[in-house]
This record gives C-alpha cells, structure tokens and sequence, in this order.
C-alpha cells in the first residue's frame, strides 16, 4: 500500500467464538478490498457462482465435493487478484478470562478482540468502510462503540468512514471472508472429518507460500495475515 490517499472496504466475520466447546480456538477475521473495486470483484464472484450452478450464498459450512470446483475457482480468485487481501485473529478460548479482564461479559470481550485484529492492521492515509456480519448482540451500541474506539486509536492516521453491521445475503466478498475464515478455524483446531476441506486448508495455505495455515504470520504478511492471539 503506497502513502497515497485509499478508501478500502472491510468485510468482516467470525468462527467458532459460540460453537462447539470441544474447538479451542476461535477466529475473527476480515478480507480487504479497494473501495473502488468492490462492485468488479463481485461480479467476478458472480460470474463463477453462474458457471457452476450456485445460487444463494456460499460459505464455509456449504462445502462439498460436488460443489469442490466452485470453491477451488474462488480460490483461484483470492490467489491471483491483487486487490484482495485477507487477514484474522485466532485465539484460545481458554484463555480468555472474562471475569477479570471484561467485567464477566464474554461479549465485550468479544469486541475487544474485534479491535485487537482491525486496529493493527489498518494503515495511515485510508479510508476504511468496515462491514461486520451483523448478529445479534446484549447490547446493541456494541457497533458504535467499535467504531467510537478505532476512531479515537487511530485520529491522525486512517479513518473509520463508517462501521456497521450488515446480512451477508447479497455481498459475495463477505460470504469470500467467512470461507477463509471457516478454512483458518478449521485447520487450528485440527479438524479431520472432511476431506474436501482438509484439501481446500492445504490448497489455500500452499497458494500463499505456507506449510499450513495453522501458523502465525509476520505482522508485515499481506495477502493473509494470520494473527495468534496470546493475551487475555
């Protein structure tokens, strides 16, 4: 990213933070595009879901081998389109002490580690629109209160043009950020039951130049940016 003037979109997602107790870890992750090439990069996603006969929205739960070309074509996509970048926070649940750290609300705590994974990551001079799956929350200014803290962190740096939750029904790019994200929850908390997701695991990390994707990047790595979350 030049020190130029950028406006990114954000699209934002989570794995595993409610799910089955048995999976450790959980993930909060994000994939990043240049605002201005949002509308082309979705219909590109288009394109591919039309040739392969998929309607509705795809994600990380949906899949299987018989839609195993569709996913891998999106991740030809991901691999070879430079306007698209994908980075997430992956933590032991176990280590989170609400109690202590969050005032005994594991939601708050949540949204921490929603700061914690976009407050690094984001670079002076942009514009960031930054787009959360919307779900429903205790407290409803929980939103607000994440874009208030980015803004006040990073005032003089990038901007929060906006933070606000959003359905993944109709943006591609959001449904793209919970496939990786799935695939990144998938491999850390050494999942076996699925082939074809195994397959796309390997396929992913070995399409970034990694062994796995049950690794903790650089903070400097671009295309995806894996972040071990150790604090509390």
């Amino acid at each position: 990213m030049t020190n130029e003037f950028c406006e990114m979109n954000i699209y934002c997602d989570e794995s595993r933070h409610t799910s089955n107790p048995e999976d450790a870890y959980m993930v909060i992750g994000a994939l990043s595009c240049p605002r201005d090439q949002k509308a082309l990069l979705s219909q590109k996603i288009n394109i591919i879901k039309k040739a392969h006969g998929i309607g509705g929205e795809f994600g990380w739960k949906k899949i299987a081998p018989n839609h195993k070309n569709f996913y891998w074509a999106l991740l030809e996509l991901f691999k070879t389109e430079p306007a698209l970048s994908f980075r997430c926070l992956v933590v032991d649940r176990n280590i989170l002490d609400h109690n202590k750290y969050n005032l005994g609300d594991d939601e708050l705590g949540f949204y921490k580690l929603y700061y914690q994974m976009l407050g690094n990551w984001l670079k002076p001079g942009c514009s960031y629109h930054i787009y959360l799956d919307w779900q429903r929350n205790k407290t409803q200014k929980r939103f607000v209160d994440l874009r208030d803290i980015l803004r006040r962190k990073l005032m003089g740096k990038a901007k929060i043009a906006c933070l606000e939750p959003v359905s993944s029904h109709n943006l591609p790019l959001l449904q793209l950020s919970d496939l990786f994200i799935g695939a990144v929850g998938y491999a850390w908390n050494e999942r076996a039951g699925s082939p074809t997701k195994i397959a796309f695991c390997n396929d992913l990390a070995a399409a970034v130049g990694f062994a796995q994707l049950k690794v903790s990047t650089l903070q400097r790595a671009e295309k995806i940016n894996i972040f071990h979350f150790t604090g509390r």
